[in-house]
């Protein structure tokens, strides 16, 4: 049988998956490296966590790395979020393709969107996501998520799609999780409670 890692490896050096090495908690010394090794059973299409776009990063990418780079760029709060929760092992990934970690000066016209959106599509069709819970993250994604939603759902054969809005976990919104990762664990946590996720 096919691993999704070997199922999804087209994607590798733009997505990833909710899954760093074990850590009873995570923050900025953690090591939250792609944990390679035996995922199966582990890895997982009953939820999709979805970023805006993949940020720049100052090393050179490697497969699976996007959502598992350095703590300038606070991923370990991911990390900390969905460790120990049913959302780990999850596929991650973005809604734009744009590398760019200024997301003011992102490339948000209609047709950039819909063309991602294809992408997207291609990605959920691809990891056999029957009808996945569908996490975004922070304001910016969910406002083109909403207005795409519908393509998705179409492209699933569903009614609708099941998702839920979380804060965004980078230092710019701070000022949301206080630069604290467990304070950004109980806002995921229960923003997926109130959603009954």
């Amino acid at each position: 049988m096919t691993s999704l890692l070997e199922t999804m490896a087209r994607y590798e050096m733009t997505a990833s998956w909710a899954v760093w090495p074990p850590s009873a908690s995570y923050d900025r010394m953690s090591d939250i490296s792609f944990p390679f090794g035996d995922l199966d059973g582990v890895l997982h299409a009953r939820s999709v966590i979805l970023g805006l776009n993949p940020g720049e990063s100052s090393v050179q990418r490697r497969p699976w790395q996007n959502f598992h780079t350095s703590p300038r760029h606070n991923d370990h709060f991911l990390a900390e979020a969905f460790r120990d929760t049913l959302h780990w092992g999850a596929y991650m990934t973005d809604l734009l393709t744009e590398v760019n970690s200024k997301s003011n000066t992102l490339d948000l016209n209609a047709t950039t969107i819909h063309r991602d959106v294809a992408v997207l599509v291609d990605q959920f069709q691809a990891l056999g996501a029957a009808d996945p819970l569908v996490i975004v993250i922070g304001t910016t994604a969910t406002k083109a998520f909403k207005e795409h939603e519908t393509v998705l759902a179409a492209a699933l054969d569903l009614t609708s799609v099941r998702w839920v809005e979380v804060p965004h976990y980078s230092a710019a919104n701070g000022r949301v999780h206080g630069n604290d990762p467990r304070k950004y664990r109980r806002l995921v946590l229960n923003a997926l409670r109130d959603a009954g996720r």
